[in-house]
């Protein structure tokens, strides 16, 4: 029944050209949507903070740390925050705000005992979200949830020994321009891996 509610949804956005990028005089597609939470557990914001909260009711000047600024983005850092999520200990909480409303979050950890935490807790939270077929044979960590107001990936590289948990609002990401989006978070990215590389991490 979930799934029939959340395929006639998304079918009405696909319409209208919000959810899907198509245009309005696009022939209707039939597809399918792949709910991939724990049903009941699709989160709506992170630690209370719900999403599309706006910046100024968060007094940041007094709480937050601005971490980054690059276009419509500012990810900021708590200045008091709980870096325990499940039993993982995390590096940091990065929040992103994209045209001053939240719209997403990044949980950073270290090393592959640290991401195994991350991933138990997820999964037991969450369920075990989806991965391809290919990622699957080689066992690569990379996992994404769907939902219908939040969409979540879980992965690890190798590489670095990084693991990351990005949690994002649907809602801001189907509203912002998608190359732009991710040529700026790609950007984002690496500016926040420099600053963590200037504080010794």
């Amino acid at each position: 029944m979930l799934k029939k509610a959340i395929l006639l949804g998304v079918m009405v956005l696909g319409s209208l050209g919000l959810g899907s990028g198509m245009a309005l005089a696009a022939p209707p597609q039939m597809f399918t949507y792949n709910y991939t939470f724990k049903p009941g557990t699709e989160p709506d914001g992170f630690r209370g903070l719900k999403w599309q909260t706006d910046i100024a009711t968060l007094d940041p000047f007094h709480t937050m740390e601005v971490i980054e600024i690059i276009g419509p983005f500012i990810y900021y850092k708590k200045m008091k925050e709980n870096l325990q999520y499940g039993t993982a200990d995390l590096e940091d909480i990065i929040y992103e705000f994209w045209h001053g409303k939240f719209s997403g979050v990044m949980l950073r950890v270290k090393g592959e005992r640290q991401f195994q935490k991350l991933k138990d807790y997820c999964f037991a939270r969450f369920g075990p979200g989806q991965r391809s077929d290919t990622y699957a044979r080689l066992n690569v960590q990379d996992f994404y949830y769907n939902g219908v107001k939040t969409r979540m990936y879980l992965r690890y590289r190798d590489t670095d020994r990084t693991g990351e948990l990005g949690i994002y609002s649907i809602a801001l990401l189907s509203r912002q321009e998608k190359l732009d989006t991710l040529l700026l978070r790609e950007r984002a990215r690496e500016k926040i891996k420099e600053w963590e590389k200037a504080r010794g991490k």
